[in-house]
């Protein structure tokens, strides 16, 4: 009779493909129940840091398992393999954030103007609590600021306020930014602002946006200011908003007033 040796099943890497599986309806319905179902920025945090806990060990778990296949001839090696893809995806969100860490300096409030930053209405009423304050940021934070991101200043334009504002208003509807304040100028010498909530596109984070538009004696002005209500740390997100508003700015001037 044919002796047949019982082969083994790595426990490490069910293990692994457990966790690893269970990491990631947590980060999905994390991401869903903040951005559609009205979950609080500060429950997403915690559920995303169980998420990122279980597929470290999804992670640590698989690499033991595949160690074991690998050494022993267990079986297991599937399980291994996709508790550690499950827990990558996982990880993948968490991954971004300390690459945005070392790679961005460390800022959640940007504005085009130092000297004079444009100042927040309905955001002040909202950013209670644990919230990054509604209040401009200080002189030696702001100073750090122009060194880190020298593009980000006022822009100015050879037409009218009222046209300006026409245009920076179109492309705040472009970007789908919550408009929560808009005060439109009565002419072409007159000043405009407008106050929105801005998004960011996985999560769906809270970002507060101000645009205020000046006439200048060659025509107009226009500052923003963008600020994370949650964190220390924006990511580069908010200069980034600011630099992709001007670039579709640009655009919808060209294209109303052409120039």
């Amino acid at each position: 009779m044919l002796y047949r040796p019982i082969q083994r099943r790595s426990e490490a890497a069910e293990w692994g493909r457990r966790f690893g599986a269970l990491s990631l309806p947590v980060l999905v319905l994390t991401i869903l129940g903040h951005r559609f179902y009205g979950m609080t920025t500060e429950h997403a945090f915690t559920l995303v840091a169980v998420s990122v806990g279980f597929g470290l060990l999804g992670i640590l778990f698989s690499v033991v398992g595949i160690a074991v296949v690998w050494e022993r001839g267990h079986l297991g090696g599937s399980s291994a393999v996709r508790g550690l893809i499950y827990g990558l995806i996982a990880l993948a969100p968490a991954g971004y954030g300390f690459w945005g860490v070392y790679t961005y300096p460390r800022f959640t409030d940007i504005s085009t103007d130092i000297a004079d930053p444009p100042l927040y209405r309905n955001a002040a009423f909202v950013r209670v609590g644990r919230f990054n304050t509604a209040r401009p940021p200080d002189a030696e934070t702001l100073a750090r600021q122009r060194q880190a991101y020298p593009d980000i200043v006022t822009r100015r334009f050879t037409i009218g306020s009222d046209q300006l504002y026409l245009a920076a208003r179109k492309v705040v509807e472009r970007f789908g930014w919550q408009i929560t304040e808009d005060t439109a100028p009565k002419d072409e010498t007159d000043r405009a602002r407008i106050e929105a909530v801005a998004r960011t596109l996985l999560f769906g984070f809270a970002d507060d946006v101000i645009v205020r538009i000046y006439s200048d004696p060659s025509g107009s002005r226009i500052d923003l200011r963008s600020s994370s209500r949650w964190g220390d740390h924006d990511l580069g997100a908010n200069a980034r908003r600011i630099r992709d508003f001007f670039t579709e700015l640009d655009a919808a001037v060209v294209e109303a007033y052409g120039q």
